[in-house]
Parts: structure tokens; C-alpha cells; sequence
């Protein structure tokens, strides 16, 4: 045995050498387990999977959003009440969504601040390259 292998003492918490894990390898190999996720990635996640539909004769590939957002609308030209409110409701909340991306908050003096400061950022990042 080598002088390591003496002034080791094996006990609580310190296993035999030979015991212990190897260089590389953990005790976990498989690692964490995934979490339970976020719903609303799940459901943007599966909304946007594509299915066969049969339109007019013709198949076609389309997300289930859209097959979904095109039955409500059936459903309301065709008469039903609650169909019809849905399709009034999302169209009001996806116009809201709209209005609010296309406003950035910003006036016109921050944008022109903003751009200044990314201008500097890219002479800096351009003087280190040199």
C-alpha cells in the first residue's frame, strides 16, 4: 500500500476507494428528472401539431388551432349561440394582443437613444476584433 492508501481512514461518509466513483462517472447517470412543465408551452406546443383534414374534397395538413378556430367558425355561421360568442370573444382578445406587440412602449427620443447605444456597442465589439 502506498502512503495514501494509510493515512486514509474510511468511515461515515468516506467510503473504501474502491467504492468510490470513478473519475467521469456520477452516481446520477440518468440525471434529474424532468419537471411537470408549463402548461401554456404545452398547449401552444400541441395546438401547433399538424393533423390531416379533409376541406372540400382536398386533404391537407393544418394545425389543430387552426382546425379548431375554422369549426368554431362553422358552428357560429351555422347558428350556435355559444360558438358564436367564442369567435367574438377571441377575435377581441387576439386584436387586443395585436394592438399591444405593435406598441412598443417606447418613445421616439428612446429609440434614437437605444440606437446610439448599440451603434457604440458595435464599435467596441468591432475595436476588440481588431
Amino acid at each position: 500500500m502506498s502512503d495514501d492508501d494509510e493515512t486514509y481512514s474510511v468511515g461515515y461518509g468516506k467510503p473504501p476507494k474502491e467504492h468510490q466513483f470513478k473519475p467521469g462517472k456520477s452516481g446520477n447517470p440518468k440525471g434529474r428528472p424532468k419537471g411537470p412543465g408549463n402548461i401554456y408551452k404545452s398547449i401552444l406546443k400541441q395546438a401547433a401539431k399538424k393533423v390531416l383534414v379533409v376541406e372540400n374534397g382536398v386533404e391537407k395538413k393544418m394545425a389543430k388551432i387552426d382546425v379548431v378556430i375554422a369549426a368554431m367558425l362553422n358552428e357560429g355561421a351555422k347558428g350556435d349561440v355559444p360558438a358564436g360568442r367564442l369567435v367574438t370573444n377571441m377575435t377581441a382578445v387576439a386584436t387586443q394582443m395585436s394592438q399591444d406587440a405593435s406598441q412598443s412602449g417606447y418613445s421616439d427620443e428612446d429609440l434614437k437613444v437605444m440606437l446610439a447605444e448599440a451603434d457604440w456597442q458595435n464599435m467596441l465589439v468591432k475595436l476588440k476584433e481588431e
